[in-house]
């Protein structure tokens, strides 16, 4: 059996598509398989070098083809690294004839709606050449498929495989209606960047008549300092430090006591392609307000387990939280919603099972096609 490799970031995994990736490579280990999650955070020195203009991603796509040259088998990237790994791609299809799977998580660059064509042509060119390279694609939503598709892939190559709850993890407290008695809170875990919408949450709780309510978020804020330093210092100008706190994404503990004693969850995202962190808030039972963007619709179904609002919206957001906290019986009805919509659905080992069950059919057809190849030879 071919050994597979995850090229992959952080390990221990650090954000939801580095988790899902290393899911995967756990599970295939359970089954037996030679596999091994090879982080290239460890090369995070060479990656810089992709800053330099115009040759940077060539320089640093030949340093990690020298480094990942004796890695044969089947090759299974995170499609963030994949402007690095053109080179080595290009290596395992058309001389090593070896398989290319790529996890897209997200497109950092191509938007299918972005209004300047120009922009939008060249990046969906970039794309399609990145991807071009897969034998097979997987993604974790409907509208990352829709994406994947709209740069011109064949949909037949494109699998979504949505994530899985951690449902040892994050265990139900039964203290939870005591925590709620005791403090009233509204949650928002995602990592402080731009693209989570913070700044709008935080411009949106100042709007609101807050009813001894609290807003603690969750990010990590080492990598992203500029961002989080931009966050802090609205929250200053806006008078709201004695009720928004910062916490550590990397506390794990100290996040599950947080969805056990919130009350409503808010991540005012202007794209996410699935988000783990809904599903979390689901589990412990917490309405939630995002926005009808991208793929949170899939997830929120607007008045039923949550609110949805049009992105960078400040006003309609504090709309959407003033209702909620003016009204405990619509949060116990959503959050009820919510829990039971994550009950039954979203397991890690469904997830899995159904990449191992892909990529071995994919490799008894690779098979398949060396057997005719040698009987015409013969």
């Amino acid at each position: 059996m071919e050994k597979v490799f995850f090229l992959t970031g952080a390990k221990p995994p650090q954000t939801g598509g580095e988790l899902y990736n290393y899911q995967l490579s756990q599970h295939l280990e359970k089954l037996g398989w030679e596999q091994e999650y090879v982080s290239l955070h460890e090369y995070r020195h060479f990656l810089r070098l992709g800053k330099i203009p115009i040759v940077g991603d060539t320089l640093v796509s030949l340093i990690l083809t020298v480094i990942l040259f004796p890695y044969q088998g089947i090759l299974v990237e995170d499609h963030y690294f994949s402007k690095y790994l053109f080179l080595t791609n290009i290596i395992q299809r058309f001389f090593r004839k070896g398989k290319v799977v790529i996890l897209v998580h997200l497109f950092y660059g191509y938007k299918s709606n972005d209004k300047f064509a120009i922009r939008r042509l060249i990046n969906k060119f970039i794309e399609q050449f990145r991807l071009s390279f897969a034998d097979l694609i997987v993604t974790s939503s409907e509208y990352s498929k829709s994406e994947i598709v709209s740069v011109g892939i064949n949909p037949e190559l494109v699998h979504v495989l949505s994530p899985g709850l951690d449902r040892e993890k994050f265990q139900l407290s039964k203290d939870r209606k005591l925590n709620n008695q005791a403090s009233k809170k509204i949650l928002c875990v995602g990592n402080y960047v731009p693209r989570k919408g913070i700044l709008y949450l935080i411009e949106a709780f100042s709007l609101i008549e807050k009813q001894g309510f609290t807003l603690h978020l969750v990010g990590n804020r080492k990598n992203n300092s500029t961002y989080y330093n931009q966050l802090n210092n609205a929250v200053k100008k806006l008078n709201l430090t004695d009720c928004v706190v910062f916490h550590d994404g990397a506390d794990q503990e100290n996040i599950k006591q947080l969805y056990a004693s919130s009350d409503i969850f808010v991540l005012p995202s202007f794209q996410e392609t699935f988000g783990i962190v809904f599903l979390e808030a689901m589990h412990y039972g917490l309405p939630i307000i995002t926005t009808n963007v991208t793929a949170m619709p899939e997830l929120v179904e607007e008045g039923k387990n949550g609110f949805l609002v049009p992105p960078a919206d400040s006003q309609a957001l504090a709309k959407a939280i003033s209702k909620l906290i003016k009204n405990p019986d619509l949060i116990a009805k959503m959050g009820a919603a919510g829990r039971k919509k994550v009950a039954n659905s979203y397991y890690w080992e469904q997830t899995c099972s159904k990449f191992a069950s892909i990529v071995q059919n994919m490799k008894d057809d690779q098979t398949a096609e060396t057997q005719r190849a040698q009987r015409k030879e013969a």
